[in-house]
């Protein structure tokens, strides 16, 4: 788990993103400019460099470390396969398009990061667990978000589009959880006092 003074707001995180995302994308234009990492191998290899010193050097906020480092381990174990140029692009535009651009995965994820920020946790529960009167007494007096791991996989298609409801169960202040769903442009309805869905 990480430490509170690691965990920055959602939209500091997505900043925080976009500002990486951009320097790697300008330091990879600069060499371009001078003649470097020119093929697909060289700009691979270029950035696989840029993001070891980048990690290395902390020179970006340790609220992201983890998500410079999934770039780097993707990096080292599928080479050109990793397609770092790609989704160094993709989280650029992802990171300052408007929220309704984005997908529904991505927006169910911000949504998510939103209410860890203040206070709420995060369950992905298996099918045995979802329902039980055990966890409903787990999380009975915390503000928590419940979701069943087969519902968020068969809920989204590969490309983050919602191809089928999630239900999640809520314990806490279900009204702000409905009000923070809604403002990352999840079309949400209540089904029971402690059941919200995502539908399409």
């Amino acid at each position: 788990m990480k430490k509170a003074h690691d965990t920055l707001p959602p939209e500091q995180t997505v900043a925080a993103l976009a500002h990486f995302a951009w320097c790697a994308l300008v330091a990879l234009r600069t060499a371009q400019q001078d003649g470097q990492a020119l093929s697909p191998l060289s700009t691979h290899a270029f950035l696989l460099r840029w993001l070891t010193v980048a990690y290395k050097q902390k020179r970006f906020t340790r609220a992201i470390a983890s998500d410079i480092e999934a770039l780097l381990t993707l990096g080292r174990s599928k080479g050109l396969a990793a397609s770092l140029f790609s989704r160094l692009e993709y989280l650029w535009v992802s990171c300052t398009g408007p929220v309704t651009a984005q997908s529904d995965l991505y927006r169910l994820t911000y949504a998510i990061e939103q209410l860890k920020s203040e206070g709420w946790v995060n369950a992905v529960v298996s099918d045995r667990e979802w329902g039980t009167e055990a966890l409903t007494e787990e999380y009975r007096d915390i503000d928590a978000l419940l979701v069943r791991k087969s519902a968020l996989t068969d809920g989204f298609s590969n490309e983050g589009k919602l191809v089928a409801p999630v239900e999640f169960q809520v314990t806490g202040n279900l009204s702000a959880c409905m009000a923070v769903f809604l403002a990352h442009a999840l079309p949400a309805v209540v089904l029971k006092p402690d059941r919200i869905a995502i539908h399409l």
